[in-house]
This record gives C-alpha cells, sequence and structure tokens, in this order.
C-alpha cells in the first residue's frame, strides 16, 4: 500500500511539472504550415505521465483482487477449504500466494495441460496442480504438474491439496522433484498470514 502512495506521489508532481510546461494552450497551426516539431522535454513528460496512470491503474487493480480477496477467505480455516469448488480453491490458492508475495496467473478452467495457476516469485516460474480433495492424492497429481511444467515452461512443479498425498505420489514427486502441499502447509501459511495481517 505504501508504494501506491508513493507512485500516486510521483505521479502527482511529474503532472504538475507537465502542466507548467502545457499551461497554456497553442493556437492550431494554419493550413499552410507545417506541424511544428513536439519538444523532447514534453514528450518525455507525457510519456512519465503515461506510464504512472498505467503503473497506477495495475497496483489499484491489484489492490481490488487482494482486497476482494481478503473479504472472502483471509479468515478462513483449513476445514472450511473443504466447502470450496475446485474454481474457488485455485483462486483461494492464487490469493494465498498473492500475499507472500508471488505473482498468480490462473489457467484456463479445460485444456489447463496440467497447470492450474503460474506463481512467480525472483524470476522463477511454478506450476502449480490444485486439488480441493477429501482423502489421498495420488500419482496422477504429481504426473499433471510435471506436465504443466513442461507446457508451461516453468521452472519446478508443485501439487497443493487440501487432502494428503499416497506413498506413490510422494516416490514420484521425490524423483521428479514436484514440491507436495498438504491440509498441514496450506494451514500454516493460512495462519502466517492471518498473523501478519493482524499485526499490519
Amino acid at each position: 500500500m505504501k508504494d501506491l502512495f508513493l507512485i500516486l506521489f510521483i505521479a502527482g508532481i511529474v503532472w504538475l511539472v507537465w502542466r507548467a510546461f502545457t499551461g497554456k494552450p497553442t493556437p492550431p497551426p494554419q493550413a499552410s504550415e507545417p506541424m511544428p516539431k513536439e519538444d523532447p522535454q514534453i514528450r518525455h513528460l507525457r510519456n512519465t505521465m503515461q506510464f504512472a496512470k498505467t503503473q497506477h491503474e495495475a497496483l489499484t487493480k491489484k489492490q481490488r483482487e487482494q482486497d476482494a480477496w481478503q473479504q472472502a477467505y483471509g479468515h478462513a480455516k483449513a476445514s472450511e477449504l473443504d466447502q470450496l469448488s475446485g474454481t474457488e480453491f485455485e483462486e483461494f490458492i492464487a490469493g494465498l500466494f498473492r500475499a507472500q508475495g508471488y505473482a498468480a496467473e490462473l489457467t484456463a478452467v479445460t485444456g489447463d495441460y496440467g497447470a492450474d495457476l503460474i506463481l512467480t516469485k525472483g524470476g522463477q516460474r511454478i506450476s502449480v496442480q490444485a486439488k480441493r480433495h477429501v482423502g489421498s492424492v495420488g500419482v496422477q497429481a504429481v504426473q499433471e504438474a510435471l506436465s504443466g511444467q513442461a507446457y508451461y515452461q516453468c521452472d519446478t512443479a508443485w501439487v497443493i491439496t487440501t487432502g494428503a498425498f499416497t506413498t506413490n505420489a510422494r516416490a514420484l514427486a521425490e524423483k521428479s522433484g514436484v514440491k507436495l502441499i498438504g491440509r498441514s502447509d496450506i494451514g500454516n501459511l493460512m495462519a502466517q498470514h492471518a498473523a501478519k495481517t493482524d499485526n499490519g
């Protein structure tokens, strides 16, 4: 939020400088006169203003998404996740990891090639297979995560579930480098988020 205010403050200063340079409207050129060349400083200021506006819009959208997520899921308990649909669970996971500083992009609902969302942080791309599941998740989920990793050209793959993992799923994940995140891990992340929100 502090970053948003800082960008708005800088954008305001740039706008004031731009207005100072362009305060007087210039009369339109006569038909016989050639079009005057634009002052490079004015063009630079206009481009800077456009950049600041675009950044502001992107940050505002991101903040709205995070506020909506916080309102819907911010105080949820791990046991309540069983009530979510598969799509809602994917949205929940995306918001939870955005709160941890990741960029999160949901893939298509159908034809996702094994990745329900793509997480990015520190230049690393992560293919995530999200399973809102009661009981144990098997080898297929790990295979899907690996498929998503290959298709979306990610550095690694995760499987995140509200359930547990079979022994075979754990064995394949260990051999292939897929990270498994189960119910207790999700609960820990939710507790960390709640503590950070309460203290912040």
